[in-house]
Parts: structure tokens; sequence; C-alpha cells
């Protein structure tokens, strides 16, 4: 019966080990995944959420507001809003505009509210996909 014992531990021992490697490798998914998730909220929602959006990134939905991108001279620095059912956003954006970026229409902009401020600073700004304009207009020219 002894050989039987040592078969029999060292399988128990090899299962403990798997659970334990496959237990590290879930916790590890876990916590990367709920690290890597940035919050997609309407301009309103972000601002009645500020606390959480002053330590956490998200992704804000909103119109650009007419006139309102302004540029600090000779920087890529620039200032504009976001508006949602009459709620504004003031957006302070370090970088290149994308070219698609139009008054009056919908944006989706990341980055983490200044505290004490309705001050996005944004990371990034996402516009619609270039490739729905292009079927638009090459629809409209048939």
């Amino acid at each position: 019966m002894k050989p039987m014992d040592q078969s029999r531990k060292k399988t128990i021992k090899t299962i403990i080990t798997i659970l334990v490697i496959v237990g590290a490798i879930a916790w590890l998914a876990a916590s990367s995944f709920e690290e890597s998730m940035i919050y997609y909220k309407t301009v309103e929602e972000t601002l009645a959420e500020r606390s959480e959006f002053e330590k956490t990134p998200v992704r804000v939905n909103g119109l650009l507001v007419p006139k309102s991108i302004l540029q600090k001279p000779g920087t890529d620095q620039f200032r504009f809003q976001l508006e949602k059912n009459d709620v504004v956003l003031e957006i302070e954006y370090a970088g290149i505009l994308p070219d698609t970026m139009r008054e009056g229409k919908e944006l989706v902009v990341e980055g983490t509210l200044i505290p004490g401020k309705n001050t996005l600073n944004a990371t990034e700004i996402l516009t619609k996909c270039p490739s729905k304009y292009e079927k638009e207009a090459k629809s409209k020219n048939r």
C-alpha cells in the first residue's frame, strides 16, 4: 500500500500546484482587465460623478460647441467645450486635433477631470469613423 500512498500524494500535489497556477493567472487577468477598463459617459454623467473621474480615466461623449476651440499661441495646447443636454464641459488638450473634428459634431474625449473644476484634461480625442463619411460622399456623387 505504501507505493500507492506516494502516488496519491504526488497526484494531490500536482493538482494543488495546477490550481495555484490557474488561480494566479485568473487573478492577473482580472486585475489587468479592471485597470484597463475606461468608463464611457455623457457630459452630464461625468460631472454628476465627478469625484470618481478625478482619479479614473473616462471617455466623455458630447457635441463640440461651435466657436469654442481656442489655441494657446505658438503651442499645441487647445481648449474647447463639449455639450450634451445644455450641460457644458471644458476640455484641455495638448496635441494635434483630428482632421475630422468639426463644430457641432459628436466627439468622444478621453481623460480625467481636473479636481475642483468642470474641466477634463484630455489625453485622446475620438471622432466618428472617417470611412462613414467616405461612404456618404460616394453615395452623394452618384
